[in-house]
């Protein structure tokens, strides 16, 4: 299992040590708190989820899922399935946090492949006696939130569940998701912008954090898949060249984060040629402390949602100054959740218009009276996007190929 990952959350802020399998079966995760409850998950080479630790409790019908450690190792693991239990409890301790596996087959209920299941409708969908606010598992699945696509296990990805969490409010008027933390860090989010570029597509990350306050990290960065992270640029601007991305996030004014040193750090880049992130898959915020020859990190999660990416098309009728979708509009799949907006720029490429977000059921935008000179040639494009659950951060944007237009 060699590049494998293996993954320890803290049960109480969702805080990771990370560490990959080397060519022995072998990995060491530094920084580990041994007292504090974790929870494990395996992921493959490509930061895939396929295992999640569960062990069978003495009461029947259920499985414990966290535990602390004993000792400065843990035991052998044995990944079976989308199960990982250990060979023996030498070095850890199970703790009484359990799920139901109603079945006795060592698997939670719900966890089939990654976590979808019927939900309940309560505060408390999976009945532990925790309520979904502060619950790391909601749907009591085995899949920690953190790596789960649909936390409640209603159907509905998070991406576009306005209570992902079914605590009966809504997410955006809360900061109780898995993207926000309740140390380290406010929240991390990554944003998927794909935009045509003559015959091939770009794809660009827009990742994000909030640092909170009295945190002070040598260093903001990302830990993902070499298959995917590997080969990104950030992108020339009037005082840069384009250059190799060293995975970090700053906080210097210039790199997508607001201003300097308002604890916000991110970076926008541009993926290698033909690369874009897979659903579920996940990467890790990391905030490094101590000596920066050998730091240790503090590691946040973040899981891709499983959206389906299409592409946007539009037609312009002069006459009427409109601008309207064609029938094989479909940025998202059927996804039909989203909201779209256009542009137009001059010839010099100064942007002139931009309209307000409508609906997906908006099937056309009319632009305002005299605001384009006759006979001149303009270009416009049109971008739809999937809201995300931290305020003012898409989780995807789909632009449409740029296109000119005559008054």
């Amino acid at each position: 299992m060699s590049g494998w990952v293996v993954v320890l959350t803290e049960r109480d802020t969702g805080i990771s040590r990370v560490g990959e399998v080397n060519a022995s079966g072998i990995f060491s995760i530094p920084g580990v708190r041994p007292s504090v409850a974790h929870g494990l998950t395996l992921l493959s080479p490509d930061y895939l989820v396929r295992g999640v630790f569960a062990v069978p409790s003495e009461t029947t019908a259920k499985l414990q899922t966290f535990f602390t450690m004993t000792k400065s190792y843990l035991p052998r693991f044995i990944h079976r399935g989308y199960v990982v239990t250990p060979q023996s409890l030498d070095g850890i301790s199970l703790t009484s946090d359990s799920v139901a596996d109603s079945d006795g087959d060592g698997s939670p209920d719900g966890l089939s492949s990654l976590g979808l299941a019927g939900g309940l409708s309560s505060v408390d969908l999976d009945q532990d006696g925790v309520v979904n606010d502060i619950d790391p598992d909601i749907d009591g699945d085995g899949l920690l939130n953190w790596f789960d696509p649909d936390d409640d296990a209603d159907g509905l990805s998070d991406v576009v569940d306005t209570d992902a969490n079914g605590n009966l409010v809504i997410d955006t008027a809360e900061s109780v998701s898995d993207q926000n933390f309740r140390t380290g860090v406010e929240y991390f989010t990554v944003s998927v912008e794909v935009r045509p570029s003559g015959s091939t597509t770009n794809t660009y990350l827009s990742l994000a954090t909030k640092v909170r306050k009295g945190v002070t990290p040598k260093s903001v960065q990302v830990r993902g898949p070499q298959a995917l992270l590997n080969g990104s640029v950030i992108e020339a601007t009037d005082t840069a060249p384009q250059s190799a991305w060293d995975k970090l996030l700053l906080d210097d004014g210039n790199s997508e984060d607001g201003f300097a040193d308002d604890l916000i750090y991110a970076r926008k880049v541009l993926l290698g040629s033909g690369k874009s992130p897979r659903p579920n898959q996940s990467l890790f915020l990391q905030l490094g402390f101590g000596d920066t020859s050998s730091p240790v990190f503090a590691e946040f999660p973040f899981t891709f949602p499983a959206v389906d990416l299409g592409s946007l098309a539009f037609t312009w009728n002069g006459a009427t100054r409109t601008v309207a979708k064609t029938s094989t509009s479909a940025p998202f799949g059927s996804l039909t959740s989203y909201s779209w907006s256009i542009s137009i720029s001059n010839s010099d490429g100064v942007k002139v218009y931009e309209s307000p977000l409508v609906s997906a059921d908006t099937s056309s935008i009319v632009i305002p009276d005299r605001l384009l000179d006759s006979g001149s040639t303009y270009t416009f494009e049109a971008s739809a996007q999937l809201l995300d659950r931290i305020p003012g951060y898409p989780a995807f944007v789909v632009y449409s190929p740029t296109q000119s237009i005559t008054r």
